[in-house]
């Protein structure tokens, strides 16, 4: 994170990275580096409506923690 995208990261919570298309993909999409409270500093695109930015790790942990349960 370079000196100028600091202050932005301090009062959005999140700072663009670039755009990025993974494996799969018909384009690419804006990924954004953001604080997940239990991982530390991550970086993830906007899902839904909403575009909020989930943290990676956190939604397969979930995942994982839901198929034990069915």
């Amino acid at each position: 994170m370079n000196l100028l995208d600091r202050p932005r990261f301090r009062l959005v919570g999140a700072v663009y990275v670039g755009h990025r298309a993974r494996p799969g993909w018909s384009g690419s999409l804006p990924f954004y580096r953001f604080r997940c409270s239990a991982h530390g500093l991550v970086e993830d695109y906007p899902h839904g409506f909403e575009g909020r930015l989930e943290c990676p790790s956190y939604v397969e942990e979930w995942a994982r923690k839901r198929e034990r349960r069915v």
